[in-house]
């Protein structure tokens, strides 16, 4: 149940990804972490940025031997590059993740759980450069630094000219 998944709109090429932030996320529980210290800095290249409202985290958790599954998708909130849980959410997701560690409790091997962060692009003016690079670092407390998870990653490792010049313009 040790996943934690950003399956933001950039992860781009495998040699921009971290190899350290990714090892430090295989200890990360999804049942354990306190989510009011979940942080997520996007640093964007200009002309990109995302469609307001649409961050959102999602947290599930599954029961293989009950066939029992538990979900929930919450809103991230804004604050310059850094997204955040809205503080509305924390407890609703604080009561999943009490069910998850009960199911825990009473059949280890037989739960399996995830967070994954998905975001939707939107273009402004002429949109990015072909060129355009992408940051991405995680906090996984209140207190601790961002740990770098995509590091100057190319736009166009993810995207084509033509998937940039379909993605929507931003409100």
């Amino acid at each position: 149940m040790r996943t934690l998944l950003l399956s933001a709109l950039l992860m781009s090429a495998c040699t921009s990804i971290v190899p350290s932030t990714v090892m430090r996320l295989d200890d990360v529980s999804p049942t354990t972490a306190d989510p009011a210290g979940f942080g997520v800095d996007l640093s964007l290249p200009a002309g990109l940025d995302v469609v307001p409202g649409s961050a959102m985290l999602t947290f599930a958790v599954r029961r293989s031997d009950t066939d029992q599954t538990v979900s929930g998708r919450f809103a991230l909130v804004r604050a310059a590059n850094v997204y955040r849980m809205a503080p509305a959410d924390l407890s609703k997701l604080r009561d999943l993740q009490a069910i998850a560690r009960q199911w825990k409790a009473q059949n280890d091997r037989a739960t399996e759980g995830s967070i994954s962060i998905n975001l939707i692009p939107c273009t402004q003016g002429d949109g990015p450069d072909a060129d355009a690079r992408v940051n991405i670092g995680l906090q996984m407390t209140e207190t601790g630094r961002f740990l770098p998870l995509v590091r100057n990653g190319r736009l166009s490792a993810v995207a084509t000219p033509a998937d940039i010049k379909n993605m929507a313009a931003c409100p």
